[in-house]
């Protein structure tokens, strides 16, 4: 059985409308152990004889058997399989790859090896025999032309195929370096098919078995000498071409890191490039980052792990007494009886201490109490009715304070308070908390309320029966050192009256609507009236921090305040809070309270936005879609760009792996890993910017804060634009068959 067998072999090339022959009628038949060698006048066919056995140029007439197998029936994927197994090609013009080193050229063709330390030994005494070893750690550029040959011979003989093919191996050399290179092919002839394409047949004549003349696309002669094996000789059982996946993509990344090394300055551009588009994704992403809210949840109320809003199905207030009976009965952790607060997210104003007449900005904040919060903090804790302590995203650093406090007080509700602690956060998407003690929390709520609820009416009347004056006052200020029972008026009307003139009667007065069932409509109810008589009035304005008090103004001590406030919400206020274990738990609880006439909410429960809501929110975050849409498909187009004129470097290089026989998968992994490696560095960029951003003061508060999941998605949408960039590359190079390939990268 011979090794190889051409009968009747037929090229045809067409080019622009005209035919030409390459070779016909071509009858050979190879067996190993054979020193072939192949002559003829320049254009006669005998490239195109090697290109055709070696499976990179196809042929049109015929059949091709390699042991009796006809190949006529293959495909790309078929030929390059057969390289892989049964071919090495020496060059004339080297095809080495010149960004490689002379040790990694020879390695390349030494992965069917698996142990790394076993494939650098058997290469380096490949380099010894062709006397390489002392350039080993040099570029293929830097070789001269003998040294280029060596090494492309070394690479040869490390593939071990059975079938070497040399074109003009020679033909740039000195007659020296011709003469060693031919012996050198001789050695390695003895066990293997040896076909040298050659101008000079007396180079060869001594070591040649056999001696075939082209003439004109046909064999004109074929003559053996003695010593020609008739049969196969040292049949060496055949090596499985499956490579397994595993060894592939072990081979392939292995190849990916050697071409990521091969040409460093490329390799730092395309790392640049993909830096600044990686980096571009995620600066877009973070600034149009509120384009999410859109698919936030929009909950009914301040969504607090476990608690549970609960309120009576008739309207009717709910007392304290009931709050513990379904605390004990249920098993909740706490409760709050008057959760206003809890909905609010109210603003907090900052004022500084030496310009306390002015405050620079504000923060929505959600209100609480009796929390301690891990890591470090500045300050500590308040412990006062009149002490807050703020839990705020970290772009407040520089007007708060940084290692100490700089900021003393905050305003809430026109109420100033004593800052005694802060910790920053830099998730800039959730609200900061403004921490109370229980009784400044329970003020707080009070002050709340009462501002928002009540009225207060002044009536002046005179001793000497000179008539009356009535008047509304507008504002409420506390002193938080001022006599709970005593009041103080701020109205130039008043403080302008003799003290002995005149009698007083203030009344405070809070109002609700209740619907009338009789009258059908509602019914303006006054249900808390407080008189305070001159005895309670104070003509000495109390301290009150607020140096800004309005005229029509009522000023009373905290404690009032809280004293009012109590007895108004324990006749208006309807709902309270349960506290559980978990969100789980509070659900599970429930759905038993229902059964006893409350309604009950879990604090997760969501509700769908009204139709002009819905509307406003979706056009923001349209806008703000279509704008990163515009800026992403600009990076893409860019990267792309880029991208395709860098990997076009690397024609060359594959074309030639592929003449090689290096299997196909194995590039394209390569390939693949190469530009995943050129990614790491921008994937380190971002993280390190991202980190920077957050943590700076400075500009936190300017990019959106993004989650895991977003740099995750932002990351695989680099991978993603990467792979399709070099998938395209790649159908390009391995889209024409080697020879077309070969041919471009020498014209070059």
């Amino acid at each position: 059985m011979a090794l190889l067998t051409l009968k009747d072999i037929g090229k045809i090339y067409v080019s622009e409308g005209s035919v030409s022959v390459g070779i016909r009628g071509v009858n050979l038949s190879f067996n190993k152990g054979e020193f072939v060698a192949v002559t003829g006048k320049s254009g006669s066919g005998k490239s195109t004889l090697l290109n055709v056995i070696s499976g990179m140029d196809t042929y049109e007439e015929g059949e091709l058997f390699i042991e009796d197998q006809p190949t006529s029936h293959y495909m790309q994927q078929d030929w390059e399989e057969y390289r892989e197994k049964y071919i090495s090609f020496i060059f004339q013009d080297y095809n080495i790859i010149e960004s490689f080193t002379v040790l990694q050229n020879v390695e390349l063709a030494l992965m069917h090896i698996d142990d790394k330390k076993e494939r650098r030994k058997r290469a380096m005494e490949l380099l010894r025999r062709v006397g390489m070893t002392s350039h080993i750690r040099q570029k293929g550029s830097k070789l001269s032309g003998g040294q280029k040959q060596r090494t492309v011979i070394a690479r040869a003989l490390a593939k071990d195929s059975p079938i070497i093919l040399a074109d003009e191996p020679t033909g740039n050399l000195d007659a020296a370096t011709s003469a060693e290179i031919i012996e050198l092919l001789r050695e390695v002839s003895k066990d293997k098919l040896l076909i040298v394409v050659t101008h000079n047949f007396e180079q060869v004549e001594a070591y040649s078995t056999r001696h075939i003349r082209i003439f004109d696309g046909s064999v004109e002669s074929d003559q053996k000498y003695c010593g020609t094996p008739s049969i196969d000789i040292c049949e060496k059982e055949k090596e499985d071409t499956q490579r397994s996946i595993k060894k592939q993509i072990k081979n392939g990344i292995t190849l990916g890191r050697t071409i990521f090394t091969a040409k460093p300055k490329l390799s730092v551009f395309i790392c640049l490039l993909l830096i600044v588009g990686t980096l571009g994704v995620f600066l877009m992403t973070t600034l149009c980052g509120n384009a999410n809210d859109i698919f936030e949840k929009k909950y009914m109320f301040t969504h607090i792990d476990g608690r549970l809003v609960v309120t009576k199905r008739s309207g009717e207030v709910i007392s304290q007494e009931e709050v513990d009976i379904l605390v004990e009965k249920y098993g909740a952790k706490d409760s709050l009886r008057y959760d206003i607060l809890l909905d609010m997210g109210n603003s907090v104003y900052v004022t500084f201490s030496e310009e306390e007449d002015y405050w620079e900005k504000s923060a929505s904040l959600n209100y609480t109490y009796g929390k301690k919060y891990s890591g470090k903090i500045i300050g500590r804790y308040p412990e006062k009715e009149n002490e807050v302590f703020l839990y705020l995203p970290v772009y407040w650093q520089p007007t708060v304070g940084k290692e100490s406090l700089k900021l003393k007080e905050v305003m809430i509700d026109s109420v100033y308070y004593d800052l005694v602690g802060v910790k920053y956060f830099y998730d800039n998407n959730h609200l900061g908390e403004c921490l109370f003690t229980e009784e400044g929390f329970n003020f707080a709520t009070a002050r709340h309320f009462i501002m928002n609820n009540s009225s207060v009416m002044v009536k002046v009347v005179s001793t000497k029966e000179q008539g009356s004056q009535i008047f509304q006052l507008h504002n409420i200020y506390v002193s938080f050192d001022m006599d709970p029972d005593k009041i103080y008026i701020e109205h130039n009307a008043y403080n302008n009256l003799p003290s002995d003139a005149f009698t007083t009667t203030v009344t405070y007065s809070s109002e609700y609507y209740k619907y009338n069932y009789n009258y059908n409509g509602s019914e303006k109810i006054y249900i808390f009236n407080k008189t305070f008589t001159d005895e309670n009035i104070t003509r000495v304005r109390p301290v009150v921090k607020n140096k800004r008090i309005m005229s029509e103004s009522l000023i009373m001590s905290d404690e009032l305040i809280c004293r009012i406030a109590q007895e108004v919400l324990n006749l208006k206020y309807t709902q309270a809070s349960l506290f559980f274990e978990d969100d789980e738990a509070a659900h599970q609880a429930a759905e038993q309270i229902k059964k006893e006439g409350y309604i009950a909410v879990p604090s997760n429960t969501t509700y769908e936005p009204g139709a002009e809501e819905t509307m406003m929110s979706l056009i923001s975050s349209l806008v703000l879609v279509f704008a990163w849409l515009i800026a992403i498909v600009f990076l893409a187009f860019f990267i792309n760009l880029c991208l395709g004129r860098t990997l076009g470097a690397f024609k060359g290089d594959m074309a030639i792996m592929r003449s090689m026989g290096i299997p196909v998968k194995v590039i394209r992994i390569g390939m693949y890993v190469r530009m995943l490696i050129s990614l790491l560095p921008a994937f380190v960029v971002v993280a390190v910017s991202a980190a920077l951003i957050y943590t700076s003061p400075k500009t936190n508060e300017y990019f959106v804060y993004l989650y895991a999941w977003q740099y995750v998605m932002i990351f695989i949408g680099m991978i993603l634009l990467t792979v399709r960039v070099t998938y395209r590359q790649i159908r390009k190079l391995f889209g024409q068959s080697v020879k077309k390939a070969l041919k471009g990268v020498n014209k070059e």
